[in-house]
C-alpha cells in the first residue's frame, strides 16, 4: 500500500525485552500500518508475551533460521511500501517514523534513509552516538542530513548504517533480493552494499533509536564479525568489481584477514592463523602486481609478520600484535 509503513521485528528468545520494543513502536507519533513480529523458533516465553499484544501485532512463527530469514519472511508478507526493522531488545524514540516518513515523501528518488542511534547498557545509561564514533574514527561519515555521496565505497571501508534506524522502500528490497540468509554475521552490511550500488540513500543524523548493549562473549563475537566482513567484502567485490578501485577491496580484505589471523593465534589456533596470514600476504602481492598500486606493500609486511607470529606462538608474538592492534581496532 502506498506511503504506509510496515515494521518488522525478528525475535528469538526475546521474552525479557520485546514488550518494551513493541511499546516504543506503538507510541510513535506517526503510527505504522502494521507491526509484524517473526518468532524465529524461540524456546522461552516469547510467544506468551506476544499474546498481550493481540490485535495490535501480526505474529509469524517459524523454525530457527536466523535474523535474515526472519526479516525476509516479514518483508514477503508486508503490506506497506515502506519497511522498517527493529530488533526485539531495542527501542525507538517517538518521532522516528514521522521524521523518516516525511523525508521519504519529500524525496521520492531516495530508496533508503537511516539515522543515528545511541547504545545503552544494563543500567540504562546512554552511551555515545554511533555516527559520532564512526566520524571520529574514519572521518568520512554523514554529519549532515541528505544523500550520501559515494555511499558504496564508504560502506566498503566501514558500515555506518544501523539496521533499526533504517526506513527502506519495499520495491528496493525486492529488486536487491533482501537479506542473504546464508550470512549470519554483518548480513545487514551486505544488503546496504547491494542497495547503495544501485540506489541513492540518505541520512538524517539524529538519534532515533536506542540499542541495548550486551557484553556477551566478546572474543567469539569478534571472530564471527571478522569472518562475516570477509565474506561480505569478497561477495560484493565479485558483484560490483568496478564501483571502487580494486586496491580498496584488497586493502580492506587484507586488513580483516590480518585481524582474524591474530585473533585466531591468540586462541591457539595456529594453522588457521597461518592460513589467514597467507591470505593477507596474497592480497598484498596482488597490490604490488598492479602497476602503480602501493596498497600491497604494508599488507606484505603485516602478512609476513603474522606468518612469523604463528611460528613464534602467541606469548612471544603478542608484542608484534600491539602496534597493529592499536592502528586496526
Amino acid at each position: 500500500m502506498p506511503n504506509l509503513i510496515s515494521v518488522i521485528i525478528p525475535a528469538y528468545n526475546a521474552e525479557q525485552f520485546i514488550h518494551l520494543a513493541l511499546e516504543s513502536v506503538l507510541s510513535q507519533s506517526h503510527p505504522p500500518h502494521e507491526i509484524i513480529v517473526i518468532d524465529d523458533g524461540s524456546t522461552d516465553n516469547t510467544r506468551k508475551v506476544l499474546t498481550n499484544f493481540k490485535g495490535k501485532v501480526r505474529c509469524l512463527y517459524q523454525q530457527n533460521r536466523g535474523p535474515s530469514a526472519a526479516r525476509n519472511a516479514g518483508i514477503r508478507v508486508a503490506e506497506g511500501d515502506l519497511i522498517c526493522f527493529l530488533d526485539a531488545d531495542d527501542l525507538w524514540v517517538s518521532n522516528k517514523l514521522a521524521s523518516q516518513h516525511a523525508y521519504m515523501m519529500a524525496h521520492p528518488e531516495i530508496a533508503m534513509v537511516f539515522s543515528d542511534h545511541e547504545e545503552f547498557n544494563e543500567e540504562g545509561m546512554g552511551l555515545v552516538s554511533y555516527l559520532g564514533i564512526k566520524q571520529k574514527a574514519f572521518g568520512v561519515f554523514p554529519i549532515e542530513a541528505g544523500p550520501i555521496e559515494n555511499a558504496f565505497e564508504k560502506l566498503v571501508v566501514e558500515n555506518f548504517i544501523s539496521t533499526p534506524t533504517v526506513m527502506v522502500r519495499k520495491a528496493c528490497l525486492e529488486k536487491t533480493g533482501g537479506f542473504d540468509e546464508e550470512i549470519w554475521s554483518v548480513e545487514d552490511r551486505d544488503l546496504w552494499l547491494r542497495i547503495s550500488a544501485v540506489f541513492p540513500i540518505a541520512c538524517i543524523p539524529k538519534i532515533f533509536c536506542k540499542r541495548r548493549f550486551h557484553q556477551g562473549n566478546i572474543s567469539r563475537q569478534k571472530e564471527l564479525t571478522f569472518q562475516g566482513r570477509i565474506r561480505v567484502l569478497e561477495k560484493n567485490r565479485k558483484l560490483f568489481p568496478h564501483l571502487v578501485l580494486d586496491g580498496v577491496w584488497r586493502r580492506e580484505l587484507a586488513a580483516h584477514y590480518l585481524g582474524l589471523g591474530f585473533l585466531l593465534l591468540q586462541k591457539g589456533r595456529k594453522w588457521e592463523a597461518f592460513q589467514a596470514g597467507i591470505k593477507t600476504l596474497s592480497y598484498g602481492l596482488e597490490g604490488i602486481a598492479e602497476r602503480g598500486c602501493p596498497v600491497g606493500i604494508p599488507a606484505i609486511f603485516k602478512g609476513c609478520g603474522l606468518l612469523g607470529a604463528t611460528i613464534l606462538g602467541w606469548p612471544m608474538s603478542r608484542f608484534l600484535w600491539k602496534p597493529i592492534k592499536k592502528n586496526f581496532w
